[in-house]
Parts: C-alpha cells; sequence; structure tokens
C-alpha cells in the first residue's frame, strides 16, 4: 500500500549530481555532495483490512495526473532525506530542521512537456532535454539532471501510494477540493501503522487524498505525522490547481550562462 521512503534512492543521487551542477554554476567552481541514506526501513506488508476498499481511480490517479495537459501546484515537504538534500541547494537556507520546505510549479504535459519550479530562492526550469538552475546570478545550463521529477506531486502521490494496493485506503465521501469535485480518501489505522514503520517516525499519523471525481487525478493530499509535544515530524502536502489552464506556460529562459 505504502512505499514512503523506499525508492528514494534515484531521487537522493540525483540532487546530489544537481546540487554540484548549481553550485558550479553560482561559483564557477565545482563541488561534491555526497547523498544521505533512503531512510528507515520497516514492515513489508501492506495491510488488508480495509471494510470499503478504495476504487481503482486511486490506483490509477497518479497516471491521470500525468496525462493532463497541464497544472499549477504547490508542495509542502518536512522531514525525510529528500528534504535533507534540498536544504543544500544554494537559494534554499533552512536553520530549522522541521521547518516545511514549500515547492511551487508548474507542469505543461502538452504540446510539449516543461516544468517551472520554485523553492525559496532556488528556481529550476525543465524543458527540451536540458535543464535551467538559477540562485539570482542568471540561469546555468545542464542536460536533463532527472531532479524535477523528484520534486513533482505525481511523484510524491506515486511514492506514498502504491497503485498496485490501495486497499488501506477508504473512500468516506465526496466533497469540492481546490474548486473541484472530488472523492476523499482516508487511511485506515493499520496503513497508518504501516506508513509509520517505514518511515521511521513516531507520531500520530494521519493521511488523506482527495481524487478529482472527473479525471481521477489527485487533487490534493495530505500525509502527516506529528510528534508527542504537537510539532509536525514529517509531512508531505500538495495541492492541484489552474487544471489544463490556458495560462500555465513553460518556457527556457534567454539569460542562461555556461549553454
Amino acid at each position: 500500500m505504502v512505499r514512503f521512503v523506499q525508492g528514494q534512492g534515484r531521487g537522493l543521487l540525483v540532487l546530489s549530481a544537481v546540487i554540484a551542477v548549481a553550485l558550479a554554476g553560482c561559483s564557477g567552481g565545482s563541488a561534491t555532495v555526497a547523498p544521505s541514506g533512503t531512510g528507515a526501513t520497516g514492515a513489508t506488508g501492506a495491510p488488508t483490512d480495509s471494510t470499503q476498499p478504495a476504487s481503482v481511480g486511486l490506483g490509477g490517479a497518479a497516471s491521470a495526473l500525468s496525462a493532463l495537459d497541464s497544472y499549477k501546484y504547490t508542495m509542502t515537504l518536512v522531514g525525510g532525506s529528500v528534504v535533507t538534500q534540498i536544504e543544500m541547494l544554494p537559494g534554499v537556507s533552512i536553520s530549522d530542521p522541521n521547518t516545511p520546505v514549500t515547492i511551487k510549479g508548474t507542469v505543461v504535459n502538452q504540446p510539449d512537456k516543461g516544468v517551472d519550479i520554485k523553492i525559496a530562492d532556488f528556481h529550476m526550469i525543465a524543458i527540451g532535454g536540458f535543464d535551467y538552475f538559477d540562485t539570482g546570478a542568471g540561469f546555468t545550463q545542464a542536460s536533463d539532471t532527472g531532479l524535477v521529477d523528484t520534486l513533482l506531486p505525481v511523484q510524491a502521490f506515486s511514492t506514498a501510494i502504491d497503485p498496485t494496493a490501495v486497499s488501506g485506503y477508504d473512500k468516506i465521501g465526496t466533497e469540492s477540493k481546490n474548486g473541484v469535485q472530488a472523492d476523499h480518501y482516508q487511511a485506515s489505522k493499520s496503513a497508518l501503522g504501516y506508513l509509520a514503520s517505514i518511515a521511521g517516525v513516531e507520531g500520530t499519523w494521519t493521511s488523506d487524498v482527495w481524487v478529482a471525481t472527473d479525471g481521477g487525478y489527485p487533487v490534493s493530499m495530505a500525509v502527516v505525522a506529528k510528534a508527542s509535544d504537537n510539532t509536525i515530524a514529517y509531512e508531505i502536502l500538495f495541492d492541484i490547481t489552474a487544471i489544463n489552464a490556458a495560462s500555465n506556460n513553460v518556457a527556457a529562459p534567454t539569460n542562461v550562462t555556461g549553454a
């Protein structure tokens, strides 16, 4: 059901490579950052005691999101190895490890794929087989690094919810979310226990997903673990907006160095 920490190894390696590229672009030199571990692992079996299994729509939600023409998103992360790597990016300064990291982006899948994301003062555009990184002194160009894929909501969704086994989530209703009519799914008690065990984070867990009734893509996700003092120990939040809006646009920058 849940693969929360597992499967992030490639993303961490990619982040390390991109950090080196970005730092080199800022300083004119080179830098090497060693990847951190992939996090704790725990139980290997998914819970199966849901009394109202999630529909096939939840299992196919990630694919449906990738099939949209375009959208905007906001994603907030707390804790985890990927966040540790993001904090090393030039232009991203976080003094407290429990401080949320916010990613804002525009994704265009059709007719040509392009992604424009910002994390604090770090700005990245991926389009046409190239990645462009800007930390305030103009963009630096690199061949496609794959970084952008680790920072998209479709990756967060697929990592948190295994599309082949979603029985640990129950549909609890239908409601409006981000202006879209959506089915609301909530993780069962055993699903939350499994999620906590593989994340290696103790606390009170909740996990909610909203999937568009028309289109089957995730509109919003909230995976949260609160520590005993009520602080956020781990969190993945995202919201999808401006779905297929004509104003969604991603273009390659013109002020590029090292091209």
